[in-house]
């Protein structure tokens, strides 16, 4: 209990960067949703006690496309009080690399493109909405809702071809935030 009395109310802007670790389950938003499983691990630098921006990698795996993918990503935090507990949003967007595709060029609806060339990129992008709870003074628990969505090649049953699709996923996120000294 001692640890928990002496959590404060911010992260430190002089501490160190703010690390976060999070994982997310996604069910699909719409016809070319995808349930997806993903973890990420954010690295930001403390602008002031309220704001944050820094950059990511993580994995995500796609049950209906039938795919894996590394983000890469420019991510921020803002948290709207300086308390103990503090709602927050959040943003990534950037780019991703694929891989493991199962599910290829069977021209059926989740159906991925036999070559990645044909779609100019791999945009990935997702904000979120949350709370912040500290446990120590440079640790903390983060829960949010996401909606996670990464633009693909698919398979378009109306047109019968290949065309870029975002693919939408409303994830529940949890996670863990914390500060290294000089890190």
């Amino acid at each position: 209990m001692p640890l928990l009395s002496k959590a404060q109310n911010t992260f430190d802007a002089n501490g160190g960067c703010l690390n976060v670790v999070d994982f997310t389950v996604g069910q699909p938003m719409e016809s070319y949703g995808d349930r997806n499983y993903s973890v990420t691990y954010q690295h930001e630098v403390l602008v002031n006690e309220k704001l944050t921006i820094g950059a990511g990698v993580g994995y995500s795996y796609h049950d209906k496309f039938k795919y894996s993918a590394i983000p890469f990503f420019i991510s921020s935090h803002y948290f709207f009080v300086d308390k103990r507990f503090s709602p927050f949003v959040n943003l990534k967007i950037g780019t991703y690399g694929m891989f493991g595709k199962k599910y290829v060029g069977t021209f059926e609806k989740f159906s991925l493109a036999d070559k990645d060339h044909d779609q100019a990129i791999n945009f990935y992008f997702s904000p979120g909405i949350g709370i912040k709870a500290h446990i120590t003074p440079n640790v903390g628990v983060i829960a949010s809702v996401t909606d996670e969505a990464y633009l693909i090649k698919a398979f378009d049953v109306s047109h019968k071809d290949y065309r870029s699709k975002l693919s939408h996923s409303l994830g529940l996120n949890i996670g863990i935030c914390f500060q290294i000294k000089g890190w």
